[in-house]
């Protein structure tokens, strides 16, 4: 039923998906923490060209003006992927660490489905929605030099997700094929594309983001500044209690003893000075909470390999990803080794969720694990001179925003490095709801306030949990 050979793995990676023919891809198990549609995807590096990485397929034709106010920028971004050896579709393309220039930018995820041509250049469905946030910058200067200028050099990383059929998803062992691409491409920019109003709106408003004395430039400042207090005063707190966590499985076909993996990152945060840590159940028993793997289990006769269960903690800091470009067990905590060890999870909570197969289209009733606040797990880390986060009290307020403390690419980074984020927070019956939608990553992560205090833990989509809540499990 399931078909582990990487040789079958190989052939359709070369066959359907690959666009840079004729070379191999080079195949690496570690899974991308990118958005929550590709949980476990395996990451296929594009083949080196003599010693030179590998071309982007990706076309970066122009850049254009989409919107401005005293905030942000807004930029269209249009792009076209060459032809393909052969015909694929793209699901979808996620980018992270952009800059324009030297300046900061973030691309929105492009979410709709397109075809390649084994033929003709293809146009992607829609611009990639680009915008530079002031707050982020030191200066409004570099805003205003790529303003004027006629091209832009864009830097960065971007990762496109191809779509499997069933025998693919099988072959692979995998769910999702994720393509990372290094971006150092010239664009053409044509920002207000001859529109002299349009510039003229624009220049005035970053004349005033340029003024010290205006109100916009004060206000910039004073967001520039708190970003600076959340990395430099939380930063110091946060990062020696911080915890990037890697869970791996295998569920079995218990007859012919085939298996396929899966794996889940999240993030866990010290809350003792004797090595207790929060994090949240989904991150250590992730298949409790994927449907497509309680399918699996639930009514394709396949079952969980308990003695295939292994979670490991990274500091801040550490060197999650070998040479190899696989997980490095080296500074890692690990349950096989007992240095890490799940100490308490609260009840589960089950819940029955009508599913169908995307494939098959089998239609089925399953039993997954509710949300809420029964997504907790406590774990217990081996050493000394923890240093764990304070906990904001019971009476406390909720403040307006907290600041999200995560490792939000997971373990598809080389060195963990957790990223700190504002957002704003409010009260939702007796949970608390963030306006962000959490990434894969941030699952377990904390919410701190202004003094450092944990207030609430993140678990999935935009969903927190208060930390008196939490912590009640806490033995």
């Amino acid at each position: 039923m399931l078909f582990p050979q990487r040789k079958t793995a190989f052939a359709i990676i070369i066959g359907s998906i690959l666009w840079t023919a004729p070379s191999i891809a080079q195949q690496t198990d570690q899974p991308s923490q990118l958005p929550d549609a590709i949980r476990g995807a395996k990451i296929y590096k594009l083949p080196d060209k003599g010693g030179e990485p590998a071309p982007n397929p990706a076309v970066y034709k122009n850049i254009t003006f989409q919107d401005i106010n005293t905030e942000r920028l807004l930029l269209n971004l249009y792009v076209t992927i060459k032809p393909v050896d052969k015909s694929a579709t793209v699901e979808h393309m996620y980018f992270q660490d952009v800059a324009v220039n030297g300046i900061p930018v973030h691309i929105d995820t492009l979410d709709q489905e397109f075809k390649l041509s084994n033929k003709d250049s293809v146009d992607l469905p829609a611009p990639l929605q680009c915008s530079i946030v002031f707050a982020d910058l030191t200066s409004m200067q570099p805003v205003r030099d790529m303003v004027d200028k006629d091209q832009v050099q864009i830097t960065g990383q971007s990762f496109i997700e191809v779509k499997l059929n069933s025998i693919e998803k099988l072959a692979l062992r995998a769910k999702q094929v994720v393509i990372p691409v290094q971006l150092n491409e010239t664009v053409p920019v044509n920002l207000f594309q001859g529109n002299p109003l349009v510039k003229m709106a624009a220049d005035t408003i970053l004349d005033s983001l340029s003024n010290p004395a205006s109100a916009a430039a004060v206000n910039m400042a004073k967001e520039h500044l708190a970003k600076l207090h959340i990395n430099d005063a939380l930063g110091g707190k946060v990062k020696p209690a911080l915890y990037l966590l890697y869970t791996v499985y295998q569920v079995q076909d218990p007859k012919s003893k085939a298996a396929e993996e899966f794996s889940q990152s999240g993030t866990g945060f010290l809350v003792s000075a004797d090595g207790k840590m929060l994090t949240t159940k989904r991150v250590i028993q992730p298949w409790k909470f994927d449907p497509q793997v309680d399918f699996l289990i639930e009514h394709q006769q396949l079952t969980l390999d308990q003695a295939s269960v292994k979670t490991c903690a990274w500091p801040a800091g550490a060197q999650v990803l070998g040479v190899d470009g696989q997980p490095n067990a080296g500074p890692a905590l690990c349950t096989d080794k007992q240095s890490l060890k799940i100490l308490a999870t609260a009840p589960d909570q089950m819940a029955e969720q009508n599913f169908q197969d995307p494939e098959s289209g089998e239609k089925a009733t399953l039993h997954l694990h509710a949300e809420g606040a029964a997504d907790v797990a406590v774990l217990q880390i081996t050493g000394s001179g923890f240093q764990p986060l304070a906990i904001s009290g019971a009476s406390a307020a909720l403040p307006p925003s907290l600041v999200l403390c995560s490792y939000a690419l997971g373990i598809s980074q080389p060195l963990s490095v957790p990223r700190l984020l504002s957002v704003a927070v409010s009260p939702q019956g007796g949970a608390i709801t963030m306006q962000h939608t959490a990434d894969p990553g941030e699952s377990g992560a904390p919410l701190l306030d202004a003094d450092g205090k944990v207030v609430a833990l993140a678990t999935s989509g935009n969903n927190c949990i208060s930390i008196q809540d939490a912590r009640k499990i806490v033995p």
